[in-house]
């Protein structure tokens, strides 16, 4: 099972395989997309990602939100600031 997502910037979605699970976190997508793209130590210090869905546009801004496999999502890098004050 997997989720697709893409960067804002980007034309294509990629794959991120979340195993047999039905349903997975944003914050553990946030965690998956920034470890795939190697974005762990030099994103985290002034940067992170907001994640929002492809059909809605609905930001998803509780990292305990649930998605449902099969979720598209657009990935936007924000500073850090920023980030806080969205969630």
């Amino acid at each position: 099972m997997s989720i697709r997502f893409k960067f804002k910037s980007v034309i294509e979605f990629e794959t991120l395989d979340i195993g047999r699970k039905p349903y997975i976190s944003i914050g553990e997508v946030r965690s998956r997309i920034m470890n795939v793209k190697k974005l762990d130590n030099v994103f985290r210090k002034d940067s992170d990602l907001v994640l929002y869905d492809a059909v809605t546009g609905l930001e998803y801004g509780d990292d305990m939100f649930q998605i449902p496999t099969g979720s598209s999502l657009i990935v936007k890098r924000v500073p850090i600031e920023v980030a806080s004050s969205a969630m």
